[in-house]
């Protein structure tokens, strides 16, 4: 039986080795050595792929297939198991099985497909010079930016402090802290693939000055005689720069560093309007000075004394108040048609006895005097006025000194009483008394209406004991 059952098999091996008799067929060899000549393979979204063919060994390829499913885009030949195509959507980044399979068996080949998005493009800012004032916010700068989306926004130099880059759209905002800034800076869009970049500049200005005003809107001053420093006051931001539009009258300057206007006037004759400009990167302010130079006239006492009762306390002061005009005013002799004074005395030693038009005033208009005469003692102050004449051409020059006023001052008894030696008094000319409603209370009138000021020369008095 065994032997029988060998036979049969005997049998089957020779009848299947045999060509005749309607023979068989052998099966077919499996696909092996699948290979992909890359990896990993990056493509950019919307860029056409360079066909990727492979090469298999082995039993011939009846099925191509992909686990998981290509990007968008990409597809895989059933022919040869080349991938092409062109990719449509970004950010894919995975591992792809690409099994090549009859019906025999299979081969495999691992390939990691990454596909990037496009680069950004053509970044543009709307402005590519922004001025902007420390401490007031920026208007927002928001960007354009074509092709591939940005996943960073970076910038060069770093911003001027307070000012920001949003990491969304690239917008620049917030509020400058520190004035001076004044740069070119590199904003760059940019992601896997590429990058774009727009040079914009920033310059941040610290504010603008405001409110610039000196102590006085018209400065008068005699040729030759310092000016009282006239120092401005100014508001908001530091002033760079001091202008005076026309330039000052020779002479006089403007400080740089905080506008103060000074020096001596070199020529009389001025009298004009100055733009003073205080102004930094931000802006500027000003303010409108008129100077006027005026001839040199001076108001002064004639020397005298005056006496005393040593017994009594009793005694007097008799003072001249004169004018003179320098000789070296171009207009010299210059008429004059009248003027107007202030002189103060020490009130607890003197009180004023009377106060009238010297022999030089009475003898204008025919002997009849000044036309208009003012006088009046306030405290410790004599106030004096005078016009020559309202309805003629009365006018006077003082191209040598001449007596204007006469004044009587009248001791006060209790402190001169006990007295033994000269006893000192000053008279002070004042310029603006608070006495009057006038700014200006020492003038001196040109035929012209023009009121000048004049020089003064304060004086002390010596008086004298006597039995």
């Amino acid at each position: 039986m065994i032997r029988q059952s060998f036979c049969i098999l005997l049998g089957l091996l020779l009848l299947s080795g045999c060509g005749g008799g309607g023979g068989g067929s052998s099966s077919a060899a499996a696909p092996c050595d699948l290979i992909y000549s890359i990896l990993f393979l990056t493509v950019e979204e919307g860029e056409l792929l360079i066909p990727l063919t492979p090469t298999v060994g082995c039993g011939t390829v009846s099925d191509w297939s992909v686990t998981p499913i290509l990007p968008g885009g990409l597809t895989i030949s059933q022919v040869d198991g080349t991938i092409s195509g062109t990719p449509t959507t970004a950010g894919t980044d995975d591992d792809y099985v690409i099994t090549a399979s009859n019906s025999t068996g299979s081969t495999d080949f691992t390939l990691r497909i990454l596909i990037n998005p496009n680069a950004p493009c053509a970044l543009t800012y709307p402005n590519p010079l922004v001025i902007v004032e420390q401490g007031t916010a920026i208007n927002p700068q928001t960007p354009m930016v074509s092709c591939g989306d940005v996943a960073q926004w970076s910038v060069l130099p770093a911003l001027p402090g307070g000012l920001f880059i949003s990491q969304v759209d690239g917008t620049i905002s917030g509020t400058p802290t520190t004035a001076g800034t004044d740069d070119d800076y590199i904003v760059t869009a940019s992601n896997v693939t590429g990058m774009t970049s727009f040079s914009i500049q920033i310059q941040v200005n610290p504010p603008p000055p405001c409110n610039l005003v000196y102590p006085l809107s018209f400065v008068m001053v005699a040729a030759g005689v310092a000016l009282d420093p006239q120092i401005p006051t100014v508001s908001c931001g530091p002033v760079a720069t001091w202008q005076a539009t026309p330039l000052l009258p020779a002479g006089l300057q403007i400080d740089p560093i905080d506008g103060t206007i000074s020096g001596i006037a070199t020529t009389d004759g001025h009298d004009e309007f100055h733009l003073i400009t205080a102004s930094n990167a931000g802006g500027s302010t000003a303010f409108n000075l008129r100077i006027r130079i005026d001839p040199i006239f001076t108001y002064q006492t004639s020397p005298t004394t005056g006496s005393y009762s040593t017994s009594t306390g009793v005694g007097s002061v008799n003072l001249a108040l004169t004018l003179v005009e320098d000789s070296g005013n171009p207009t010299y002799p210059t008429d004059i048609s009248g003027f107007n004074l202030v002189l103060s005395h020490d009130e607890l030693s003197l009180t004023v006895a009377t106060i009238g038009p010297s022999a030089v005033m009475q003898a204008l208009n025919g002997g009849a005097g000044p036309t208009f005469w003012f006088q009046n003692t306030q405290g410790d102050e004599v106030v004096i006025g005078s016009i020559f004449s309202f309805t003629s051409l009365a006018v006077m020059q003082f191209d040598t000194e001449k007596e204007v006023v006469l004044i009587d001052y009248d001791t006060i008894p209790a402190v001169f009483i006990g007295q033994s030696g000269a006893v000192p008094v000053d008279f002070i000319w004042v310029e603006d008394s608070p006495q009057t409603t006038t700014t200006n209370d020492l003038l001196v009138v040109t035929d012209s209406a023009q009121g000048i000021a004049p020089l003064t020369v304060d004086a002390q008095v010596s008086i004298t004991a006597s039995p």
